[in-house]
């Protein structure tokens, strides 16, 4: 059913860390990290182009097995999450040290706490960036990647970051576990698109939910953001849900 979710183990392209991208020629397949986009933008959603570089397969996706919740990482989180905030400075140094000690290095899990203390900053961007050249799953990165680009308003460059989510996330069996379709239900909605909205909303297993299912702030920006929807980015949607339903 899945089959054109195919786990990409082809070498990626490789770029120095703070080198901007050849808005010349980027060949689809080659990735954006947040922050040369940020900086630099080479995604223009009107350009038939843009379809290849948010469907054909970019960031390599493997199966991870460890966990957090192994008895000590996340008991160290929850603790300074209670005490000091899920944002602080102290849950910071905690992640970090975390990332630190061979047992955890690179899994993506510790990002998804260490991100949201740096919210709306270029450090953010950086982390994501950085969780996406290392860790061996990527899904959720790529789901926080899309996030951030939404807060500052890019549109075309959310719907790259969240639709690469889901299709890594299909390429390693975990499509129901892919936030990312949260976000893909919202903006199909919000651009017109009800079959597809109707298709990630089955694979999510929110079907028997409301049309938007984002919290209040996410809806809005969702709405704001995706208010004048491309030709590319409903092909875009329109694709990828036929690929998932396939």
């Amino acid at each position: 059913m899945f089959g054109f979710f195919k786990r990409s183990r082809a070498n990626t392209p490789r770029r120095a860390p703070n080198s901007a991208p050849d808005t010349r020629s980027t060949p689809p397949g080659t990735p954006r990290w947040p922050l040369e986009l940020w900086r630099r933008p080479d995604l223009r959603a009107d350009d038939p182009e843009y379809v290849a570089a948010c469907l054909t397969p970019t960031f390599p996706e493997e199966p991870e097995t460890r966990v957090l919740n192994d008895g000590y990482a996340l008991n160290r989180i929850i603790e300074v999450a209670k005490f000091d905030g899920s944002t602080s400075p102290e849950m910071a140094e905690v992640v970090t040290e975390l990332l630190a000690d061979p047992r955890y290095t690179d899994l993506d899990a510790l990002y998804s706490w260490l991100v949201p203390v740096y919210r709306g900053t270029k450090r953010e961007l950086e982390l994501i960036g950085q969780g996406l050249r290392s860790c061996p799953r990527k899904y959720a990165l790529l789901d926080l990647a899309g996030t951030a680009m939404l807060r500052r308003g890019r549109s075309a460059e959310a719907l790259y970051y969240w639709a690469h989510a889901v299709a890594n996330a299909e390429s390693v069996g975990k499509g129901p576990q892919a936030s990312a379709y949260t976000f893909l239900i919202a903006v199909a909605n919000t651009t017109g698109r009800r079959n597809a909205a109707k298709v990630f909303r089955a694979r999510a297993n929110q079907d028997d939910r409301p049309e938007m299912v984002l919290d209040d702030e996410h809806t809005y920006l969702v709405e704001k953001v995706f208010r004048q929807p491309t030709k590319a980015m409903r092909q875009v949607l329109d694709t990828l849900a036929q690929r998932i339903s396939g």
